[in-house]
């Protein structure tokens, strides 16, 4: 998918830079007055070098990284006075460089192996005895060539200019001088994204000589011939990537991609939905554990929601038996796509329950947005019989499926509605052979689109008879506990909305594996309750009901009475308010429950405020935004184990 691709990219062209980089600056003025401020930190960057990195001040950086790594027990990372100290060393200008004004570090400018580096004096004479050159021609402000350059970075420093108290050091004359206004990054940034990065603590620049000639190829390195057209288009798009970082209770950052073109929003977000909420605002509160918002195309939402959903169904398998599980996937999976395929956009939350002893572990609760949520849940909840016919014997199924139904699903095959013939496929595709002899019938029909149909699903067919008995021999779970289903609507009423309830039953003797499912989601761990309000279809896989009962109140609300969710509510203090796509994950509770060994902070397991780290993405004319936020708790967990050990 595009858009995901150029995410992808956008945190290629960042985060690296933010976890492995040591280089920061403070830029000296033109002029001989002091720096005037914090925000003259974005107007001394020239947004077209290949690497700019700021820090603000470097003293309260480092005692504020310290408090984090006190309080999440960290021993080695976030070390920022030793990055400060390392840095000083490289260029030989430690002891006379102040600590609580910025200094910024630029590499390649805009040429590879050029660079410069600006800091704040505090000691003249000290820094002349460090470079070997005049104390007085340094305090007229006059150029001075360095008599034994300093070879750091790959890069050789040869020129260093003092004006006030502002140093700056360059591998040429010509690069001494502060950026031309239509070049710095303070004149391209928009004036909401100034008043984001102005406060904060670091900043990473890849400007736009990183995106081209030398660089260029760095970028399309390890991926496919599509893949680095895709790229490359959005490449050359690019004007710079700014990502500003800021430490407080926790590390929050903010990536901006700058785009030079004006279609900038076809190019990157052709397939969202801006228009409709994709924050958590009508989310029930709880504890929640993950959680994803999204409005976008039937196709990318499937996509997504897929992949979430599909983790989620593995990691439970996992937990149920240690068994193979690959054979369930084409069926689990392609039940998931029929219904996925008809959904614009909405939610999936998991839960950690309230009372784990009375309602289990885990609530999950899908609020999804649809064009026509009757349509949907009819066509989802049809499915069913369909499922079921995998565990019944031949006498059940022919009383369940007579010829001429198997018939009519066939000739749908040919239907000109795309949605109608899939959804027919992957019904006949659930009754397997069963439905032969009407498909080998379908070969000679006058149809062309149903004899192509016919023929590729009697492929498949024989594709599967040769592939059961190794099925067999590793161990199926759904084999095993033969699952089957029943739908029966308006059984129940939650916030005076009627629900339906899917009924899931194992026909097999697994004692052991509904003890298992009933932990995990309750007592009533079997019942997958729904109910619609508006076009939003909502589904709870879990035994605490009041979660859809508040979902259900919270779609009906006007807009006036939404609030913030506290579940990130640090996160949305920063982030933008119009993304288009959010994830949350609280990594550290997640990491407990799956006994991964870590340790857990106690202070915020019954909390609701900041348990999540936060991942969110706007798309808008001329700039694509990345906002994140990770806790102090998460941090550990996530520098230990990494997010794909916890999936």
């Amino acid at each position: 998918m595009l858009t995901i691709r150029i995410i992808l990219t956008v945190a290629i062209l960042c985060l690296p830079v933010a976890c492995q980089s040591t280089c920061p600056k403070v830029l000296a003025d033109e002029s001989t007055q002091a720096v005037r401020g914090e925000q003259d930190i974005l107007r001394l960057i020239d947004h077209k070098n290949i690497l700019s990195i700021g820090i603000r001040n470097p003293a309260e950086v480092i005692k504020k990284s310290q408090e984090i790594r006190d309080r999440a027990n960290l021993k080695n990372a976030l070390n920022v006075g030793d990055f400060v100290d390392a840095i000083c060393q490289m260029v030989k200008l430690e002891g006379c460089i102040g600590r609580t004004r910025p200094f910024i570090v630029c590499l390649g400018t805009p040429k590879l192996f050029t660079g410069k580096v600006h800091f704040s004096v505090t000691d003249v004479n000290k820094l002349a005895s460090n470079l070997k050159v005049s104390a007085k021609k340094l305090q007229k402000g006059e150029v001075c060539e360095l008599p034994q350059p300093i070879n750091a970075f790959f890069f050789r420093f040869a020129f260093v200019r003092l004006r006030g108290h502002e140093l700056a050091m360059s591998t040429s004359q010509e690069l001494l001088d502060t950026p031309k206004p239509s070049d710095s990054l303070l004149e391209n940034l928009s004036a909401k994204d100034r008043e984001i990065l102005t406060g904060d603590d670091i900043l990473i620049v890849l400007g736009q000589s990183a995106f081209e000639d030398d660089f260029r190829p760095f970028f399309g390195s390890s991926l496919s011939a599509s893949d680095e057209e895709i790229v490359g288009k959005f490449l050359d798009d690019l004007k710079y990537a700014v990502c500003g970082i800021r430490i407080d209770t926790g590390i929050g950052t903010t990536t901006i991609a700058g785009l030079k073109s004006l279609d900038s929003r076809n190019l990157l977000g052709e397939f969202f939905d801006s228009t409709r909420d994709t924050t958590l605002a009508r989310m029930p509160t709880g504890k929640i554990l993950a959680t994803h918002a999204l409005q976008a195309d039937s196709k990318t939402t499937g996509g997504i929601l897929g992949s979430i959903l599909s983790i989620t169904r593995d990691a439970i398998s996992t937990q149920i038996a240690r068994t193979s599980i690959q054979s369930d996937s084409y069926q689990l999976d392609g039940l998931l796509s029929e219904a996925l395929d008809r959904i614009k956009g909405g939610h999936l939350v998991l839960y950690e329950s309230s009372n784990r002893k009375r309602y289990g572990d885990f609530n999950l609760l899908g609020v999804l947005t649809t064009e026509d949520p009757n349509a949907f849940l009819a066509d989802f909840t049809g499915l069913a019989p369909f499922v079921n016919a995998m565990s019944m014997s031949e006498a059940e199924a022919a009383f369940a499926f007579p010829q001429a139904k198997i018939d009519d699903l066939v000739a749908e095959l040919g239907e000109p509605h795309y949605q109608r013939r899939k959804l027919a496929k992957f019904k006949l595709e659930l009754l397997g052979n069963r439905a032969r002899p009407a498909l080998e019938k379908a070969t000679k029909a006058r149809d062309v689109e149903l004899r192509l149909a016919a023929r590729e699903l009697l492929e498949a067919f024989k594709l599967d008879a040769t592939t059961s008995r190794s099925d067999l021999l590793k161990g199926s779970l759904f084999k095993q506990l033969k699952p089957s289903f029943d739908y029966t609507p308006q059984l129940e009423t939650l916030s005076m909305s009627e629900i339906g309830i899917l009924t899931m039953r194992f026909q097999s003797d697994v004692q052991r594996t509904q003890n298992k499912m009933a932990a995990l989601f309750g007592p009533e761990w079997q019942k997958v309750r729904i109910a619609t309000v508006g076009k939003e279809v909502l589904l709870l896989v879990g035994s605490e009901t009041s979660i859809l009962e508040k979902a259900i109140a919270q779609q009906k609300l006007p807009e006036s009475a939404i609030n913030s969710h506290k579940a990130c509510q640090t996160f949305r203090g920063r982030a933008n308010s119009e993304t288009i796509f959010e994830f949350h994950v609280a990594i550290s509770r997640l990491a407990h429950l799956l006994e991964l060994g870590s340790s857990e902070d106690k202070s915020i397991v019954d909390k609701q405020v900041d348990r999540v780290s936060s991942f969110g993405l706007t798309i808008e004319d001329k700039r694509v935004r990345v906002d994140t936020y990770t806790p102090p708790q998460d941090i550990k967990v996530f520098l230990e184990y990494g997010l794909p050990s916890l999936l």
